[in-house]
């Protein structure tokens, strides 16, 4: 439950969106962050499925930053955390001529889809980058362009696009408690299923009247189906249930055919 803790006045609200790098123009949050918020706030609210995937496997890294304009702005609070930008920057010190080469080759728009997240940036010399802690960092600290996109990486190289496309002073009608934000406006809902054992990985398989199942219909992912279904020799447990492959008939309207049981894959 939050602390009811009123905003200073006048009050600065941010509009930032969260997009899949993945997915091109798939928008999976939006958020209001106040300007007096650390960037590290914003980090701990953006929802993202790869977290939960590596804590699962047990390899999940605290590790994150954010790249807006010159400025990396790691995520150090975790005594485990490394600076993913070192690697980069020091790249950018070593190999000035081939980072200027590269810099001028996304600039002069050669490189599209790199070219939008500039924006109307029309300098061709190389930033001088440097890395910050995001904890330690307010938005209203930075310097940045309304509608460009900025890069969010966290997980070693699961890679988002954040674009700030709003800024504007805090309405008497916006919630007045400062601990209430980052208030999510929008999150995508997903139309896969989430596996029914598991419940992090999508779903790529259906079975129906299945025994061992817990729902029925039961949704699966491929290594939860083949672990719950076959012997280590890969042969099947039983069969007297019909299995459809999502991932060959979706949407599931379209799914009307059993498939054949089949070992998996090795």
């Amino acid at each position: 439950m939050c602390q009811q803790i009123p905003v200073h006045r006048p009050g600065v609200v941010l509009c930032v969106e969260v997009y899949d790098n993945r997915l091109t123009g798939q928008k999976n949050q939006e958020l209001l962050v106040l300007g007096t918020q650390r960037l590290s706030a914003l980090r701990d609210n953006i929802y993202c499925s790869t977290n939960q995937l590596m804590q699962a496997a047990g390899q999940y890294d605290p590790s994150g930053y954010f790249l807006i304009e010159d400025l990396f702005l790691n995520d150090m609070r975790d005594p485990l955390a490394v600076d993913y930008s070192k690697p980069i920057r020091e790249w950018l010190g070593n190999c000035q001529e081939e980072a200027k080469e590269k810099w001028e080759f996304i600039v002069s728009g050669e490189i599209k889809k790199h070219r939008r997240l500039l924006g109307n940036l029309t300098s061709t010399n190389l930033p001088q980058f440097k890395a910050i802690d995001m904890h330690k960092t307010c938005f209203c600290d930075l310097r940045f362009r309304l509608g460009s996109g900025y890069l969010y990486c966290h997980q070693g190289n699961c890679k988002h696009i954040v674009v700030i496309r709003d800024m504007r002073l805090l309405h008497p009608e916006d919630d007045q408690n400062e601990d209430a934000y980052p208030i999510v406006t929008f999150q995508l809902r997903r139309r896969r299923r989430k596996c029914s054992v598991c419940k992090i990985k999508l779903s790529v398989m259906m079975t129906v009247d299945d025994k061992w199942a817990g729902k029925n219909p039961c949704y699966f992912c491929k290594d939860c189906y083949y672990l719950l279904h076959y012997k280590e020799d890969n042969s099947l447990l039983y069969d007297d249930f019909s299995v459809y492959d999502l991932e060959s008939c979706w949407p599931m309207s379209a799914c009307m055919d059993k498939v054949q049981h089949r070992t998996p894959d090795v």
